[in-house]
């Protein structure tokens, strides 16, 4: 099967081309720049999905029985901008336009790498995500218009991410930042009080494959296991070489100022945080959990070894 990847060359994506190879699909990307790690096999298409004129476009897609969007999505806005119309034109418009392009080519089936804080909106609807942080509301509707622009012969699959751990060659997972954000000195760890849901970044790619290659309709949660923020920062600073001696966990209180103050220096370098500060902490004291058995049920996706990901994850300093 012919499938396109957008977003080939990024985290995730790098482990979806491959994935697909190794299953013996023939693989086009769609990347902003030049690519210097893709294997020879894969067809290269240059430009930005949001700038791509309709006739480009057309000619990208068609011939491609598959799409996957594994592009990722814009976390903050400019300082100054209409937040809600940029995180839309952004992270919904461009999707919605590549599948109806899609539907046009006779393109069959879709998958995309959606939030799990979609899982989390559609489970626990009285924390209205959606009402006040515009980026997952960008991402709920990003799900719901990519849907809008197919007929009813097409698949569309949204995997629903937590944190993912793992190892891109040029590229950092969310999770090494947020440990070196939360490390004091070399003895301490602060930790959120929560639990969270964490993925490997092989578990997510040969979760995309598998919805795509059984057209899987539907809203999929894709989760290796649930920790607490302990016993994964725990983990991460043990992968990193600096095994810490006391874990201080956080009221929410204090990481809702911690965010604001992240949310201060994003705003001098002339950015602004697509999450309400108070939301996204109460959140990260309590569980964002996810239910690992929905994927292998549905997509037939077998546990990742979460130890070593978390390893690759960070490198031993």
């Amino acid at each position: 099967m012919k499938v396109l990847v957008t977003g080939g060359t990024g985290f995730i994506g790098h482990h979806i081309v491959r994935e697909l190879l190794a299953r013996g699909h023939e693989v086009a990307v769609l990347v902003r720049t030049p690519p210097a790690n893709l294997p020879d096999a894969v067809t290269v298409h240059l430009g930005d999905l949001a700038d791509l004129s309709e006739e480009r476009l057309e000619t990208v897609v068609t011939g491609h029985k598959g799409i996957i969007v594994a592009s990722a999505a814009a976390v903050a806005a400019p300082r100054g901008a209409d937040v809600t119309a940029f995180f839309h034109d952004a992270n919904v418009a461009p999707v919605a336009r590549l599948l109806a392009a899609g539907r046009r080519a006779r393109c069959d089936r879709a998958v995309i790498l959606g939030s799990f804080y979609a899982t989390l909106q559609r489970e626990q609807p009285a924390l209205r995500l959606a009402e006040l942080s515009p980026y997952i509301a960008s991402r709920i509707e990003q799900a719901e218009r990519a849907r809008a622009a197919v007929d009813a012969k097409t698949s569309v699959a949204v995997l629903e991410l937590p944190y993912v751990a793992g190892k891109t060659p040029g590229r950092q997972s969310p999770l090494e930042p947020m440990l070196h954000s939360m490390s004091v000195g070399s003895a301490d760890i602060l930790a959120y009080p929560g639990t969270t849901a964490v993925v490997t970044v092989t578990q997510v790619a040969r979760a995309a494959v598998a919805a795509l290659d059984r057209r899987a309709d539907g809203n999929y949660p894709v989760a290796t296991t649930n920790l607490p923020w302990a016993d994964l920062f725990t983990r991460l600073a043990t992968a990193a070489g600096r095994p810490p001696k006391r874990i201080w966990k956080l009221p929410s209180s204090v990481i809702e100022l911690l965010l604001r103050r992240e949310g201060i220096r994003h705003r001098r370098q002339g950015f602004t945080l697509g999450f309400h500060p108070a939301q996204w902490s109460a959140l990260h004291a309590n569980a964002m959990v996810l239910d690992p058995d929905i994927s292998r049920t549905a997509l037939g996706v077998e546990p990742d070894d979460l130890d070593r990901a978390l390893r690759d994850t960070v490198p031993a300093s």
